[in-house]
C-alpha cells in the first residue's frame, strides 16, 4: 500500500498571507526595518528560526529569537482570521482517505499551530501522522522529516510520495527517496519547483489526486502481474 505525505501551509492550508504579514510584523516591531515579501519568499517552507538566522546573520540567538517571539504573538492573533483552506484539499484528501491510502503530514510548522489549523477545518481525523517542527532536529530540505513520517507510518520510500509547495518540500523528498509532487499555488513558479527536482507538477488537487493515485496503480497493477 503506498503511503501519501503532504506539506500543510501552501499545500492543504492558505496561510501565506498571515505569514507575509507575521514576518512584516516581527522586522517592524524587532528592527524598525521593512521586508519585501520577494525576499520572504525565498525561504517559505523552513523552520522560522531557521530563516531568520539566515536572513539576519548578524543578530545575536537572543535577538533572532525575539523576533521569532514577535511572529508567532503576532501569527497566533491573526491566525483564524487569516487563515483558509486550499481549493479542492478536503475533498482530495478525503478521496484519498477512503481509498484506504495511509496519509501524513510533514511541515516545519509547530505543533500547536499545525493541530489547530487541521482541527479548524475537520481535517485532522484523515491523518494517520503529523511531523511537525518539534518532531525532528534537522529540517527540510534535510530528508529527515520525510523518513520520520514513514517510519511512524510503516511506508517504504519506494511506494510512498510527498507533496509540496516549496522546493524544500521537493529537496526533502528526494532527499528521502519518495516520488514527489511540485504543488504551484500561490507562492513558488512550477520552473523553481523543477528546477529542485520535483517528478511532477500539478496546478490542483484534482491534478494531485490523479497522479498519486495513478502512481500508486501502475504499483499495483506491477504486484498484480508478478
Amino acid at each position: 500500500m503506498w503511503c501519501f505525505l503532504f506539506d500543510l501551509d501552501g499545500t492543504i492550508l492558505d496561510t501565506t498571507e498571515l505569514i507575509f504579514q507575521s514576518f512584516e510584523h516581527a522586522f517592524r516591531e524587532g528592527l524598525g526595518q521593512t521586508v519585501t515579501r520577494e525576499e520572504l519568499l525565498v525561504h517559505f517552507g523552513r523552520p522560522l528560526i531557521e530563516q531568520f538566522h539566515t536572513m539576519c546573520p548578524h543578530l545575536h540567538d537572543s535577538e533572532r529569537q525575539h523576533l521569532v517571539d514577535l511572529y508567532l504573538a503576532h501569527n497566533e492573533s491573526l491566525h483564524d482570521d487569516y487563515i483558509s483552506v486550499v481549493p479542492g484539499a478536503p475533498d482530495g484528501l478525503q478521496r484519498l482517505y477512503e481509498a484506504g491510502y495511509p496519509l501524513g503530514i510533514v511541515t516545519s510548522k509547530r505543533k500547536n499551530l499545525t493541530v489547530h489549523g487541521l482541527q479548524l477545518f475537520g481535517l485532522d481525523k484523515l491523518f494517520d501522522v503529523v511531523v511537525h517542527m518539534d518532531s525532528t532536529v534537522r529540517h527540510k530540505p534535510d530528508p529527515d522529516p520525510v523518513l520520520h513520517a514513514l517510519n511512524l507510518i510503516g511506508g517504504l520510500p519506494v511506494s510512498s510520495a510527498y507533496v509540496g509547495d516549496s522546493p524544500y518540500d521537493v529537496m526533502a523528498g528526494r532527499a528521502a527517496g519518495v516520488r514527489t509532487v511540485g504543488f504551484v499555488y500561490n507562492t513558488f513558479s512550477a520552473s523553481m519547483l523543477r528546477q529542485a527536482g520535483a517528478d511532477t507538477i500539478a496546478t490542483s488537487w484534482p491534478q494531485i489526486v490523479e497522479v498519486l493515485t495513478e502512481w500508486a496503480g501502475q504499483e499495483e497493477f506491477a504486484e498484480g502481474r508478478r
